[in-house]
């Protein structure tokens, strides 16, 4: 009897939730696919239930804003004396950096004082580079100012500086503060963290709209624009940071008998500094890449610059502005990251230079009195690549059209309008089922229940049509993406010889305003799709790139040692071992990949892209706020969506590597 159960074969095991999802699966698709046969009410959502959130919204926003708080004083008065307050000292540092004192407007306006020389401005920053970074950063801060100069760009440069020197320290201080107060109430903690990162997957251009209602055009509502969208940042490092500082010396307080307001702020916040400061950079970069958006609401700078470069299709321009911002946001990063770096090298104190950089200052702009070109660099040494730049594309467009224009056509031919079409037939029925059968099988009901309610909400509020034009091109663009990023950043993680060459031209794309990405693409196949589809991929490869070679480069050097001792070839190891071994950084970065794509999609949206872009932009035209933000709120959904997909696809292969090690 036993020799006989030995040698039957086994019985097979039928698994039923198998079985049973493929079964829902199956039905879904049904749905979706015989769409033209269900009734009307399955197909799209039926016009007498859609909710008008948006123009609920708007009201609201327009009876907040003529609401009288006393007899003659409504809420948009009080929002334009704050205006004028945070507007005030933008325009002293703008006075300070760029235009100088005058007296008098116009044609009689009559010099006071000049600005600071840019000779001064120069020397006092490779003093201050080579005090924190030495040889090294002095070098990187030299040839950005020489950049600056000579292509032109020292007076937007400082116009810049004048917003992020108000917008950073009010970004700084609100995140410290709200940090403080969400680590003293764990309860809260963890839904308001989340309520602020999805500030960040929130098109700038929704919340745009309803800031200018109460704040008007100019420098204020950039400011609070560029707050609100690098706040949430500093908020989490803060609280980060606190937790860790607790953990390490919360005891030693304890002991030394300080009561609360003695611990956070002599104990907690000075051990905290390094996340704190991290928190401060990251507002920084953040600030850097909103600047062309700002300069929409009628501010000057660098971002004003890449915006007329755009409406101009002036391709050198832009790129040269794109450039600058690159490489201030890169030397503003390592000064971050030295002066955080203490250990880095011996310094002299600070206190000690303070003279020398006031001499640096103020005696070459006491000369520029004398000498108009210590006040403004001399238009004779300026430099300019627009017309080398227009004269690549120039060529490229007369002896190469026939490759552009054949890719373009085959591409949208037999790629994107086949997807678009079919996304544009899905059915809001069995579109939401779908996502809440993901969610069911990554995360359980609770997951279902979240993403189906997000994709249920959208169809409610009347935007599932362009909501599907959304994820249709930003799916092509994001699996495009994914094929062309994967190999890269395996390559990346393979070599560290490819690593150097590639890394470095990773970081550079994504310091690149998005704006940039779109002129090179419009003068090379005109406006639609296709070039939404190009500007998309190159902006959204950059964390495929990334997450990619950081999973493949931090693969067990044993389990590529067994893999190699099996007698696996190097293309073995790498699908059999290194890949699904990094499975879960490359869905991170697959989940970073979407979030940018659809970032993307709003900026593409003036190259004529008909979906939630386009609806964020033609509110903004149209000075309708509930409409902006509601359209803005729907592609925060689709992130979150992507979020708890993709993401907890990863978490869920990581929590299966673990469990594997661990028995």
């Amino acid at each position: 009897m036993s020799l006989q159960s030995t040698t039957e074969p086994p019985v097979p095991v039928v698994r039923a939730p198998r079985i049973g999802a493929a079964v829902v699966l199956a039905v879904i698709a049904g749905i979706i696919v015989l769409a033209p046969m269900l009734p009307g009410w399955l197909v799209t959502w039926p016009g007498e239930l859609v909710i008008p959130a948006a123009k609920g919204l708007s009201a609201a926003i327009a009876w907040i804003s003529q609401a009288q708080i006393t007899d003659g004083l409504a809420v948009k008065d009080v929002t334009r004396t704050l205006s004028s307050v945070i507007e005030w000292p933008t325009r002293m540092l703008e006075a300070i950096l760029v235009d100088g004192f005058n007296s008098g407007f116009g044609s009689q306006a009559q010099s006071i004082l000049p600005p600071l020389s840019w000779l001064g401005l120069v020397g006092a920053t490779l003093l201050l580079a080579w005090r924190l970074g030495g040889v090294r950063l002095t070098v990187l801060a030299a040839f950005t100012a020489a950049y600056l100069l000579f292509f032109g760009l020292w007076h937007s440069a400082m116009q810049t500086i004048s917003l992020l020197a108000v917008a950073v320290p009010i970004g700084a201080g609100l995140g410290l503060g709200l940090g403080v107060m969400l680590w003293r109430r764990p309860r809260i903690q963890g839904p308001a963290l989340l309520a602020f990162d999805q500030l960040q997957t929130i098109p700038i251009f929704a919340y745009l709209v309803p800031i200018v209602v109460f704040f008007g055009l100019g420098y204020p509502p950039a400011i609070i624009v560029t707050v609100i969208f690098a706040v949430p940042t500093m908020i989490r490092t803060t609280v980060a940071g606190l937790i860790l500082a607790q953990t390490s010396v919360g005891e030693l307080a304890q002991s030394l008998g300080c009561n609360q307001r003695q611990e956070l702020w002599k104990i907690l916040v000075p051990t905290a500094q390094a996340e704190l400061r991290v928190g401060v950079n990251q507002i920084v970069m953040l600030s850097f890449s909103s600047t062309v958006l700002a300069s929409l609401v009628g501010t000057n700078g660098m971002g004003y610059d890449i915006l007329v470069a755009l409406r101009q299709l002036s391709i050198g321009r832009g790129i040269e502005a794109g450039v600058g911002i690159t490489l201030m946001a890169i030397l503003l990063d390592r000064f971050f990251q030295n002066s955080v770096n203490r250990a880095a090298r011996p310094r002299m104190p600070l206190a000690r230079l303070m003279p020398v950089i006031a001499a640096l200052l103020l005696v070459p702009t006491l000369i520029s009195v004398w000498v108009p070109e210590l006040v403004s660099f001399p238009k004779a040494w300026e430099l300019s690549t627009g017309s080398f730049a227009d004269g690549i594309v120039e060529w490229t467009n007369i002896n190469l059209f026939w490759l552009t224009d054949g890719l373009k056509t085959a591409l949208m031919l037999h790629v994107m309008l086949p997807i678009k079409g079919f996304m544009a037939g899905v059915p809001w029925s069995g579109g939401v089922a779908l996502i809440a059968f993901l969610g069911y099988l990554v995360g359980g009901w609770s997951r279902a229940a979240l993403v189906g309610a997000l994709m249920l909400a959208i169809a409610m509020v009347g935007l599932w049509q362009v909501t599907m034009l959304t994820i249709y091109l930003c799916s092509v663009a994001v699996l495009a993406a994914f094929l062309l990023g994967t190999p890269i950043g395996i390559l990346a993680g393979r070599s560290r010889a490819a690593a150097r060459i590639i890394l470095p031209v990773v970081d550079t794309l994504q310091t690149l305003p998005a704006f940039v990405y779109l002129m090179p693409v419009i003068m090379l196949f005109g406006a639609g799709d296709f070039p939404a589809l190009v500007a998309i991929t190159a902006y959204a490869i950059c964390p495929m790139i990334r997450f990619t070679e950081l999973g493949i480069r931090n693969v067990d050097v044993s389990l590529k040692e067994a893999g190699a001792q099996l007698g696996m070839t190097s293309m073995q190891r790498l699908f059999k071992v290194e890949i699904p071994t990094a499975a879960p950084q490359i869905l991170l970065g697959l989940n970073g990949t979407i979030v940018m794509g659809l970032a993307m999609l709003v900026v593409t949206a003036l190259i004529g892209t008909k979906d939630l872009g386009r609806e964020t932009l033609n509110a903004l035209a149209r000075v309708e706020p509930g409409q902006g933000l509601i359209a803005g709120l729907a592609v925060a959904c689709l992130a979150v969506i992507a979020n708890r997909l993709v993401g907890g696809l990863a978490e869920k292969r990581l929590a299966a590597q673990t469990s594997g090690l661990s028995s």
